[in-house]
């Protein structure tokens, strides 16, 4: 569930270097996981990625002229597949000591981790400019121009040719993109407040994404529609996917402040391919994009409502449905409450099966957190999950860290209880991580894990 607290599966060690500037942005870092469930040649080392963004602090052509860059360059020593259905999951299909190694095909796993060595260099330019007419509609063109180089050099190990180029495979995939957004904000001034009420419409016109399921994707296999990211010009969570082809985006946003204090938000929404190739329809080796209610001509409505009363409390709910039958595809409430030393949240999601990225039934659970500052410098967390489907609590984290202005301590035990068919008994599993840091230097983590039967 990807609103709940995740068990970590692998320890950070990284060097970083960062600057933050008025207007820009330099992040550059070295990264090495250690993987607490022993499959460490299936984890990638990312020798170097470099981020860095700038907004031009004058306009051209009347608008904001901004520009990024992301470089990376990682290596795997082994595939990682994901089974995807009951057989893969009960025959072992997809591990990576799986009888038959033809077996490993994309109607059975995702390849999630390629085996070999992937550089790709992005550099992308952008402009935009609103323009507010008589009648207080807001026009806002804008333009932007990215471009991708990319070296994958895929090992031939058994079952990896069913989903990518296996050998040495250059690309360049460009991607120039067009649109125009229109708002046109109502205002109604009551006695108790104000109320907001905008209609929005954008439209975006590109071309096909190249090599669109072709390349391998690590940085953009995550992806949740929803009315987050509606109005993003592109859905993709990372640099590896570009969204391409003609959409429109469409929705319906409203404010309300009170003169008491609490603001209501709220957005309804839905997407449409316009022409073209749909980006989130095409298969790659992690199926990014299918049964996200993106891939199809009319997407799937998205809404958001939240509610802020005053600083300490706030409440949310985030949900998707099908564009033809109303089925909740997700749902998600939230509520929160920061007071002076301590917070609370109460998380409850509800996911229909995603069977293309291996999750068969509908999942639905609850997520408690909460955490205490014991004195200026020190705090303390706990997380537990409950798992609503197997009525069970499968994951609980307790922590305590503390912070100043140059030193960073931290340490988070997390307990997991997986539970299988039948009497066996469910397995607890744990893990633990120290983290020490000097804040204008950088920090060291150590961390390990350990497992034993529950009775």
């Amino acid at each position: 569930m990807s609103a709940f607290l995740s068990l970590p599966t692998e320890a950070i060690s990284q060097l970083y270097l960062t600057g933050v500037g008025n207007r820009s942005y330099f992040d550059l870092r070295s990264i090495y996981y250690l993987s607490f469930s022993g499959n460490q040649q299936q984890v990638p080392v990312i020798y170097p990625v470099l981020d860095y963004s700038n907004v031009f602090n004058y306009p051209i052509f009347g608008g904001e002229v901004s520009y990024k860059t992301n470089f990376v360059n990682l290596t795997r020593n082994d595939a990682v597949f994901d089974p995807i259905t009951n057989l893969a999951n009960v025959a072992g299909l997809c591990t990576p000591t799986s009888a038959d190694p033809l077996a490993r095909t994309p109607s059975q796993c995702l390849l999630r981790g390629f085996p070999g060595t992937y550089t790709r260099l992005t550099v992308e330019a952008q402009w935009r400019r609103s323009f507010t007419d008589s009648a207080g509609e807001i026009w806002t063109p804008f333009a932007s121009f990215r471009a991708d180089a990319i070296n994958a050099d895929v090992s031939n190990q058994p079952g990896v040719s069913n989903f990518l180029p296996v050998g040495d495979t250059q690309a360049l995939r460009p991607m120039p993109t067009v649109g125009l957004e229109y708002r046109y904000p109502f205002i109604n001034v009551q006695p108790w407040g104000s109320t907001t009420v905008e209609p929005i419409a954008q439209v975006i016109i590109r071309p096909n994404e190249t090599y669109a399921g072709q390349l391998p994707n690590e940085d953009a296999q995550s992806l949740v529609y929803d009315a987050s990211n509606l109005f993003s010009v592109d859905k993709f969570s990372g640099y590896d996917r570009v969204e391409g082809g003609g959409r429109a985006n469409v929705g319906m946003q409203s404010t309300t402040q009170f003169d008491q204090g609490g603001t209501v938000k709220a957005l309804f929404g839905q997407s449409y391919q316009l022409f073209g190739l749909n980006s989130f329809a095409v298969k790659d080796a992690t199926n990014t994009g299918l049964d996200s209610g993106l891939a199809k001509p009319l997407s799937d409505y998205v809404t958001s409502v939240s509610y802020s009363p005053n600083r300490t409390y706030t409440f949310s709910v985030r949900s998707r449905f099908d564009e033809q039958t109303w089925n909740v595809e997700r749902f998600e409430a939230e509520a929160k409450a920061n007071f002076d030393r301590w917070s609370i949240g109460l998380t409850y999601g509800n996911y229909a099966a995603q069977p293309d990225l291996g999750y068969l039934t509908r999942r639905e659970g609850l997520l408690a957190s909460g955490s205490v500052k014991i004195t200026a410098n020190w705090v303390a967390t706990g997380a537990a999950r409950w798992d609503l489907v197997a009525n069970n609590i499968n994951q609980y984290a307790v922590g305590a860290g503390y912070v100043d202005d140059c030193f960073v301590m931290a340490a988070n035990y997390v307990t997991s209880y997986n539970y299988s068919a039948g009497t066996a008994p469910p397995v607890l599993g744990h893990a633990y991580m120290l983290q020490i840091g000097l804040r204008t230097l950088g920090n060291t983590t150590s961390s390990g894990v350990g497992g034993a039967g529950l009775q």
